[in-house]
């Protein structure tokens, strides 16, 4: 269940979208989905959209004549880079490990929970960015006793929206890329691509944590010659 920090004074506009530039309204019909909730659910539903397209709205005039921060307390299925950068969006929530299907079978147990925050802004280059961070640790499996090894996760990442490869190459320094191609991307992606890029592709216990291999290379048991007999008869 999603809510709202921080609000401000809403101004007046034509219907719950009616306050929204027009890329804005088409970038953000993907929070909607299709059919009817059962009617125990349909009433919060309704109220919790309609309160969330209403604070979108602030977004109608420009950030020098007021400005309204909007910090959602969970995580969307799909986020539309382009449109949340250009309004000013931001997310925080928990990612279960078991949703990041890629880091799988890297893992000794996919039980734990990652703490995520995800900040869309235009930075003072008017260019499109996304900032967040992740917290928690994920269970490895160490691949010298092949038992659980505990890594940590704190990480921070800036990443620069462009929506063509010919606009990588003017991102600035401490900028990675994140291609989109318009169409709304899995949030759980996203979360993902940064945590495959931290853990080692080799993980192993440090130092003398009781960690031995499982298997050791044995000598080759030695065979019988069919010629030794002649060394025999030799001597």
């Amino acid at each position: 269940m999603c809510k709202d920090v921080g609000h401000s004074r809403i101004p007046k506009h034509n219907g719950i979208l009616g306050g929204l530039p027009g890329n804005c309204q088409k970038s953000l019909f993907f929070y909607a989905k299709s059919g009817w909730l059962p009617s125990t659910e349909e009433v919060a539903a309704v109220y919790l959209t309609c309160r969330f397209f209403s604070i979108l709205a602030l977004t109608r005039w420009s950030s020098s004549r007021y400005h309204a921060a909007l910090m959602l307390d969970c995580l969307p299925e799909r986020i539309e880079p382009l449109g949340l950068a250009d309004v000013g969006r931001s997310f925080r929530g928990e990612v279960p490990v078991s949703k990041l299907v890629r880091l799988l079978p890297s893992l000794w147990s996919a039980d734990d929970v990652l703490k995520v925050r995800l900040d869309f802004r235009l930075d003072e280059r008017r260019m499109r960015v996304l900032k967040g961070t992740i917290e928690g640790s994920v269970s490895l499996v160490c691949q010298r006793c092949l038992k659980a090894l505990r890594f940590p996760l704190d990480l921070s990442f800036r990443l620069g929206i462009v929506a063509s490869e010919t606009d990588i190459d003017r991102l600035p320094e401490g900028y990675e890329p994140l291609l989109v191609s318009g169409e709304p991307l899995r949030t759980f992606d996203v979360v993902e691509d940064e945590v495959l890029l931290a853990v080692p592709a080799f993980p192993l216990h440090e130092g003398g944590q009781s960690c031995v291999m499982v298997y050791e290379n044995q000598p080759l048991a030695a065979k019988n010659n069919p010629f030794s007999i002649l060394e025999k008869l030799k001597t």
